[in-house]
């Protein structure tokens, strides 16, 4: 058995594994194209060079590898889950470039330039590229298993009363008895949310073994991750169609799977990264001033800093403008800001109004603890009326599987301001809960530029 500092200890990082894995075998498939396409340029034509007149082996692999590589990174080519799929993995890559090859025949076709084309280049090119594709994919599977460790799939089992009596699965890189690291699922507050997210930080699939009387508890307790959770029910082997997940042979009921998958993971970052970036450089002259007039405005920090809980219900310390005098800044957040609160500057209360205060949450998303979009982060403290967060709703949870944002569904539909009642928190938690079940790019690019429009709103203060 084991507990969290065990699996701190822990120097594997998940996601900066499966990042290496999947910049890596995009980098061989290129290589695999563009040897392949030389190699046809030497055998047709004798050089490496082109014919007279006529675009040579490596153009052509130009213009075909970009569409290639975004069909495979859509069509699941690469990741994690292909290691020990070799067979699948090379039907997957060779269908994504059947489809890249039908796609830069329509625009040879409507560029005009098929008669610029070696043929036989193209065709010899296309068939060794094919036979190279399938063929790495072995190579790749031990490149893969050197990266992320034997067990593709990393899981944890936690014990809480139930020992799970089977054979030792492979996959499982960690057994925690619930009990003895202090995991009580029937404490649903963000003490219990962070020791949970700290035990299983860097698995990808959690499997609880419990009583049944436990499981309802388990569940709302689960849902605050972003990995897939699932709750072992033994009794559910007679019923062999009703099983929903399978763990060493035992049939699972799943409930928890993580909003997004990998790929849509590393694209919501990649493009954090490029958004905040932009807008640093953007709002660098507002920064600048409010910086300024904050200091102006009395004795304190220009920037407040305040615990938040963020993605697995983990908490981080969020950054913001300053805007209330220094000796009545509300660290945890017992005392939600009011309209015409007498602790807000008269600096402040423009922050606030205009939303300047938050654009410090820029460096919070470049260092990755938040998202340019996403469910706006609480305190641990913030309440709802008299009652905590988590006590009003017991979906509350299930909004941490995804990292906090800046702006958000809530947000963007005028769910802002104090909560004064417990509507208030569950109509921003309904929205919440709608975005991280559908979340999509598309959705965020709208929900930026709808936030244009509410920058400054009636109940910003």
């Amino acid at each position: 058995m084991s507990g969290a500092p065990h699996i701190q200890s822990r120097a594997y990082s998940r996601e900066a594994a499966r990042l290496r894995l999947y910049i890596l075998s995009i980098l061989i498939d290129i290589a695999v194209l563009a040897v392949a396409f030389a190699f046809a340029n030497l055998l047709v034509i004798g050089q490496f060079g082109g014919q007279p007149g006529k675009p040579h082996g490596l153009i052509m692999f130009a213009m075909i590898t970009p569409v290639y590589i975004l069909i495979a990174i859509k069509g699941g080519v690469y990741g994690i889950r292909t290691i020990g799929q070799g067979r699948a993995s090379a039907w997957s890559a060779l269908f994504a470039l059947g489809q890249a090859v039908m796609l830069m025949f329509i625009i040879i076709y409507f560029g005009k330039i098929a008669e610029k084309l070696s043929r036989l280049t193209l065709a010899v090119g296309l068939a060794i590229s094919a036979f190279g594709l399938a063929w790495i994919r072995g190579l790749t599977d031990r490149i893969a298993l050197g990266i992320v460790g034997e067990t593709p799939h990393l899981t944890v089992l936690i014990e809480d009363g139930v020992p799970f009596d089977a054979a030792p699965a492979a996959e499982v890189i960690d057994v925690i008895d619930a009990r003895a690291a202090g995991l009580d699922p029937t404490c649903h507050d963000a003490a219990m949310a962070a020791r949970l997210s700290a035990l299983v930080g860097t698995a990808e699939r959690i499997v609880v073994s419990c009583d049944g009387d436990r499981m309802d508890a388990w569940g709302i307790a689960l849902a605050s991750l972003s990995a897939r959770a699932e709750i072992l029910v033994p009794e559910m082997r007679r019923f062999v169609p009703a099983k929903v997940g399978q763990f060493a042979e035992h049939p699972t009921i799943v409930v928890a799977s993580g909003p997004l998958e990998f790929r849509d993971r590393l694209l919501k970052r990649l493009f954090d990264i490029v958004a905040s970036i932009a807008a640093i450089l953007l709002f660098s002259p507002v920064l600048a001033a409010a910086t300024i007039a904050v200091k102006l405005s009395g004795p304190g920090p220009v920037f407040f800093r305040q615990a938040r809980l963020g993605r697995d219900a983990a908490p981080f310390q969020i950054y913001k403008f300053r805007t209330m005098h220094d000796a009545m800044t509300d660290a945890d957040a017992s005392q939600l800001t009011q309209k015409n609160d007498a602790r807000v500057t008269r600096i402040g209360d423009f922050l606030r109004r205009t939303s300047i205060d938050e654009l410090p949450q820029l460096f919070n998303v470049l260092i990755g603890d938040m998202s340019i979009v996403g469910p706006r982060p609480h305190a641990p403290a913030a309440r709802a009326a008299d009652s905590l967060y988590w006590e009003v709703d017991r979906r509350y949870w299930a909004r941490h599987c995804i990292k906090p944002g800046m702006t958000g569904l809530a947000q963007v539909r005028g769910h802002r301001g104090p909560t004064d009642k417990h509507e208030d928190l569950v109509n921003r938690l309904q929205s919440d809960l709608e975005y991280v079940t559908n979340w999509s790019i598309w959705r965020d690019l709208r929900i930026i530029a709808a936030t244009l429009r509410v920058l400054a709103h009636d109940n910003a203060f």
